[in-house]
């Protein structure tokens, strides 16, 4: 199992502070990050997952109570944003291979309890997608992409960027789906929103308006 903790923290940018002084842990299930536009919930979830630096501060993250290396920790997570984009001239199972091959699992034998890439496909309702170019594909089925390619990496540690971002009413609720099958796997998940409904879904809130 792997857990966070995370010592006082400060990030700030030239005319602006996003936060500071912000301790917490997370250990199991679901931890919601909340806040207005702007407050500093995306930039904490990159901090997080070492994608961007800290001004001050210690995050640490253990795994049966060893502290595990940044290399150890990246290769054991997924991460969906908005930001994110993929190769508008590959195929969505082009994509999904590319990104398989790049994390080092294009050769691995899967643990028979684990997902397959295309059943993730299949899993987002997308699987009928997977010849199609990224670029033809809507804002809402490239959202549905984003994650099937996130989860195909199996990872211990999720973290979701505003998940129901162009995503229709069935969308959300198979985020909703999606999240309760992870927190029972073991997951650990992060969520930042300032979604009500996304925030309901979470075990714990931690609000960066306070």
């Amino acid at each position: 199992m792997i857990e966070l903790k995370a010592v006082q923290l400060r990030k700030q940018y030239t005319h602006r502070r996003l936060f500071s002084e912000l301790s917490f842990e997370h250990r199991s299930g679901l931890l919601g990050v909340a806040g207005a536009n702007g407050s500093g919930k995306s930039t904490l979830l990159r901090c997080l997952a070492f994608l961007q630096g800290i001004d001050a501060g210690e995050i640490n993250w253990s795994r049966k109570n060893q502290e595990m290396t940044r290399e150890d920790f990246r290769s054991s997570i997924g991460f969906v944003a908005p930001n994110i984009q993929f190769y508008d001239e590959l195929t969505v199972q082009e994509n999904l291979d590319f990104v398989q091959k790049l994390s080092g699992f294009g050769q691995l034998s899967l643990a028979d309890n684990q997902v397959t890439p295309i059943d993730w496909l299949d899993k987002m309702q997308i699987k009928d997608l997977a010849e199609y170019r990224y670029q033809r594909l809507s804002t809402g089925q490239q959202q549905r992409v984003k994650l099937a390619i996130a989860l195909s990496r199996n990872p211990s540690v999720l973290f979701l960027d505003e998940p129901g971002a162009n995503l229709d009413a069935l969308g959300k609720e198979l985020i909703k789906y999606l999240l309760t099958d992870l927190r029972i796997s073991g997951t650990l998940l992060f969520l930042a929103s300032n979604d009500p409904k996304e925030l309901d879904l979470c075990d714990h809130i931690l609000n960066l308006d306070h």
